[in-house]
């Protein structure tokens, strides 16, 4: 299963180098790199808003609620 996901991404990360670039020339595994370290942080970076959406959202109400009182 580990192997069938690495593969999936690994052809998603070797596609959009090979528009660029010919996948015989010498860069094309820099730019892979490249485009693979970039999809791993947009993952984290979609994960970490996730898992902080309710914490933030909390936190507006509290501040809203805080700054809209009736004097």
């Amino acid at each position: 299963m580990l192997d069938w996901i690495a593969d999936k991404i690994l052809a998603l990360v070797s596609w959009i180098p090979a528009l660029l670039v010919e996948e015989s020339s010498p860069s094309f595994i820099a730019i892979r790199a490249m485009f693979a370290l970039i999809l791993i942080v947009l993952f984290i970076y979609v994960v970490g808003l996730w898992v902080s959406r309710d914490a933030i959202s909390r936190h507006m109400e509290k501040m809203v609620s805080l700054f809209s009182r009736k004097r």
